[in-house]
């Protein structure tokens, strides 16, 4: 049998102490960005969602931070909207106002349009209201309902040229 004795100088004292003190304050540090990152996704998401909302178009928005360059990235998820068309010409006055609204530098918007199924209730003919209100949405229900077909064959050869 053995016994240990432990006996703790003042300097031993005082590297304990400072050890963890310090282990503390890098806790409490990588605790406090947590929270301001997570904060400044909170704003990003909230602003975005309410600017589109604003033009009575609902979207999910998603943020995340790049860990490289340490700015925001966000993934804007719509329906696919004729208007949309043009997106990245919305998206640097986007970013704009980001940046002047919450002070938050945003690199880059990722746009998202799930396109719904052939078979979806969207294209049957009694719950197409969406459809009728967005001219993109009424040409694509047009045409997988009006015998649009892809062929290898030149449209003059099979007759259906215009």
């Amino acid at each position: 049998m053995f016994t240990l004795t432990l006996s703790l100088d003042s300097v031993a004292l005082y590297a304990v102490s400072a050890s963890l003190l310090t282990l503390l304050l890098v806790a409490l540090l990588v605790y406090t960005r947590r929270k301001k990152i997570m904060l400044a996704q909170t704003k990003i998401i909230d602003f975005v969602s309410e600017y589109f909302l604003n033009t009575g178009i609902e979207v999910l928005v998603s943020c995340f931070q790049d860990p490289l360059t340490k700015n925001f990235q966000v993934q804007i998820e719509s329906a696919p909207l004729k208007r949309f068309r043009f997106s990245h010409m919305l998206e640097g006055n986007l970013i704009a106002h980001i940046a002047r609204i919450t002070g938050e530098k945003v690199d880059k918007i990722y746009w998202r349009f799930p396109v719904p199924a052939q078979n979806d209730a969207l294209f049957s003919e009694k719950n197409s209201a969406l459809a009728q209100d967005d001219p993109y949405l009424f040409e694509m229900r047009s045409a997988t309902t009006d015998g649009y077909t892809v062929t290898e064959i030149p449209a003059e050869k099979t007759g259906n040229g215009n």
